[in-house]
């Protein structure tokens, strides 16, 4: 057994220097190709980055063109064919304009090689091509075409309704220009285009938001129940009136407003109808009103108070009217007034439908330019100790003391510095008829015996009828210079 054992150790340590060689011989195998493709590469990279330092890589592109691989001269002939020359053609009722483009690019060899490392390369822009490709588009032209109708508001049938959008044909010369430029720009291809795709479009349509919110508006503003009361009387304002007063975006046109009321007062107010008076002779007669006597609407606070109404959320509303006047002064002058019967040159002064005053008086001299008028008057004020001072037609000039000075207004408003006034330094001439006719006659005043116009005087008040009536100036010389109305036989 020892034996045994002695010779396999013996063995063993024989074996081991046997298989080392082996082993290292293994390595040498698999070394030596690992090394040469080590090698190859480098080779390959130091090529590579030698070839790529004069071509582009093999991803590279220039505006969407591939051109990897090629060197910048053969990418030059390549990108060349961008700017090849290519028509846009416009089609306008059945015909077609056709528009040559322009180079787009600047393409040069310097260029690309200055950009040889890039994988995506932007060329430049032909600084021309925008304003050489916009001029030959500005040079087409179009028929005028109906223009197209943006969606409005209207009265429909009694009612404010939004009428649709109309297209017409129009062309958007410069849409179609933008839409040519973008086109070209980013190298669609296939610029053919038809006018009738860039006919103008509305810019409001019939379901524009601010449009339907206009309508909601003037729906409610329409729909109110407005009413207005005039001294006593009610007077609804209709439905068609408030549509008057809206513009079509459903703004209140104050100025609307002021002109309905301005008519609405022409049929209300008192001071724009006429007088009925009946004279000491039982005559019954109409006058026209001098515009001050009675009353009518305070139009600027009545149209303030429409406005407010109809700009309100209230739906119903009644509207007191603001009134000017006295709404107590009849039509029918019958209770106080001064009546001045220019035939006889009588004056009556009547109080509580009762007759305080009959006197002589002379009234102005013998020409119309100095007449006393006929119609109807108002006192316009009173006032004491006063001095009349004026001109005569002949130039002369008059200053005249007074004790009593009312002057009237006469048809129209006209202050026409006739009055009533005290004149005793004419006494012995009162009841004379024909003392109008000579110098004693006035400039157009009513010329009273003191005592008389006294007492006239302290029952008169601001405002009182004065009805002037007769026809001795008729045939007199020269031209009225004041209002004049005989009135109307009732």
């Amino acid at each position: 057994m020892e034996n045994e054992e002695t010779v396999s150790r013996s063995e063993k340590n024989t074996r081991t220097p046997h298989n080392k060689n082996h082993s290292n011989k293994k390595k040498s195998k698999w070394l030596v190709p690992v090394v040469g493709l080590l090698i190859c590469l480098a080779l390959v990279f130091t090529s590579g980055l030698f070839y790529f330092q004069s071509h582009f890589f093999i991803t590279a592109k220039a505006n969407g063109v591939d051109i990897g691989m090629l060197n910048a001269k053969d990418a030059k002939a390549k990108l060349d064919e961008l700017n090849n020359s290519e028509d846009v053609i416009i089609k306008v009722n059945g015909k077609e304009e056709k528009i040559a483009l322009p180079e787009k690019y600047e393409i040069t060899e310097e260029y690309l090689k200055q950009n040889i490392g890039d994988r995506s390369i932007s060329l430049p822009i032909n600084e021309n091509f925008k304003t050489e490709l916009k001029n030959r588009l500005n040079e087409l032209t179009f028929e005028e075409g109906t223009p197209s109708q943006d969606a409005r508001i209207e009265k429909v049938d009694g009612k404010y309704q939004i009428v649709a959008e109309q297209t017409g044909t129009t062309v958007d010369k410069e849409a179609l220009m933008n839409q040519v430029l973008s086109d070209v720009e980013q190298n669609k291809g296939n610029y053919v285009y038809d006018v009738t795709q860039f006919y103008q479009k509305p810019a409001v349509t019939k379901d524009d938001k601010g449009l339907q919110e206009k309508l909601a508006v003037m729906s409610k503003k329409e729909n109110k129940a407005i009413t207005l009361d005039i001294n006593g009387e009610k007077l609804p304002i209709t439905k068609e009136e408030l549509q008057s007063f809206m513009d079509t975006s459903g703004n209140v046109d104050s100025n609307k407003v002021y002109a309905w009321v301005e008519q609405t007062n022409q049929n209300y107010g008192t001071i724009f109808k006429p007088i009925i008076f009946k004279n000491v002779h039982g005559v019954t007669t109409k006058y026209k009103n001098n515009g001050s006597y009675g009353w009518d609407i305070n139009m600027p606070q009545t149209r303030d108070l429409i406005v407010q109404a109809m700009n309100s959320d209230k739906d119903e509303e009644t509207i007191t009217v603001p009134i000017d006047g006295d709404v107590n002064q009849s039509q029918t002058v019958d209770k106080d007034y001064v009546e001045i019967d220019l035939n006889d040159q009588k004056m009556y002064f009547f109080k509580g439908g009762v007759k305080v005053v009959e006197t002589d008086v002379i009234t102005g001299r013998y020409n119309k330019g100095t007449a006393t008028v006929p119609g109807f008057h108002t006192i316009l004020y009173k006032d004491t100790d006063t001095k009349l001072e004026g001109e005569m037609l002949d130039g002369s000039k008059y200053s005249v003391p007074v004790k009593y000075w009312m002057p009237l207004k006469s048809y129209g408003g006209v202050v026409t510095q006739i009055g009533i006034h005290d004149a005793d330094y004419k006494a012995e001439y009162f009841g004379n008829k024909e003392a109008y006719k000579t110098n004693f006659g006035s400039n157009g005043c009513i010329n009273t015996p003191g005592e008389a116009v006294a007492q006239i005087f302290n029952g008169a008040y601001a405002g009182m009828p004065v009805i002037v009536y007769g026809h001795i100036y008729d045939d007199a010389p020269g031209e009225f210079d004041k209002p004049v109305d005989y009135g109307e036989p009732v």
